[in-house]
């Protein structure tokens, strides 16, 4: 009966810290049922965006051409930042990054994580993505020596891999890449509107980072070829807002 008893205070005990974890208040309740898997919640929300445009997406969920591949809107985007062959010196090439990431986060809604600086180097698989592992997202300068899609009027290279954790074949981004041409960015440096440019370029290979393909439209940043767009249009923010609203792993 002793040994029943104890069970019982246990399993009451055990039952209270789940029922207070559930719906107790505060960022740090909300941080710790994240990681015994009991919030489901996206981290954020994408922005109210105006319709119009036109956008596209890199990959589509298994027999649903409308449904895009997204990143899990409940967990954060690690990410580190290899600074070597970068125009700036290491702080302001991370402070680079950095605002262009907060600008994707606060239209997708997603939440990115930055782990620091690293050595790692890019690394391309069969689809010419960078690294296929699930490690941090990398981004980093090259040139086209090391990184072959950089070749001719390539600025940079990005994209994202995913792969499915159902039986129902769902995918999630897990990991990707930006790899951006360290000559290209060598020769806008000096130019009128080089620092523009730049990050017109870094926001365009983030895009397709989180998800963005290519459209026909000169009126997008996502359109294949640089020919003065200078932010995300109108399509490029719908794009990404839909990009946010994926379901949670």
């Amino acid at each position: 009966m002793e040994r029943w008893r104890s069970g019982l205070v246990l399993l009451l005990s055990a039952v209270l810290f789940v029922g207070v974890v559930a719906i107790g208040p505060g960022s740090e309740m909300a941080a710790l049922r994240r990681i015994i898997g009991l919030d489901k919640d996206p981290l954020g929300e994408p922005a109210d965006v105006a319709p119009g445009g036109v956008h596209a997406f890199l990959e589509h969920q298994p027999g649903q051409s409308d449904v895009p591949v997204t990143w899990d809107p409940c967990r954060e985007i690690r990410y580190e930042i290899n600074p070597e062959q970068a125009p700036d010196d290491a702080e302001e090439t991370v402070a680079f990054v950095q605002e262009g990431v907060a600008e994707v986060a606060a239209i997708t809604g997603l939440r990115f994580a930055y782990e620091g600086r690293t050595d790692r180097r890019p690394e391309q698989d069969e689809r010419g993505f960078v690294t296929a592992r699930p490690d941090p997202v990398l981004v980093a300068w090259a040139t086209e020596d090391e990184v072959e899609e950089l070749e001719g009027a390539v600025a940079g290279v990005g994209g994202a891999t995913a792969r499915s954790y159902d039986g129902d074949g769902w995918l999630w981004f897990v990991t990707g890449g930006v790899t951006l041409d360290a000559d290209a960015f060598d020769r806008i440096e000096g130019e009128r509107d080089g620092a523009a440019q730049a990050r017109a370029i870094l926001l365009h290979e983030l895009g397709h980072l989180v998800g963005l393909d290519h459209v026909d439209s000169a009126a997008e940043l996502m359109y294949a070829d640089n020919v003065g767009q200078l932010d995300f249009g109108q399509g490029d923010l719908n794009g990404l807002a839909q990009l946010g609203k994926g379901r949670c792993r």
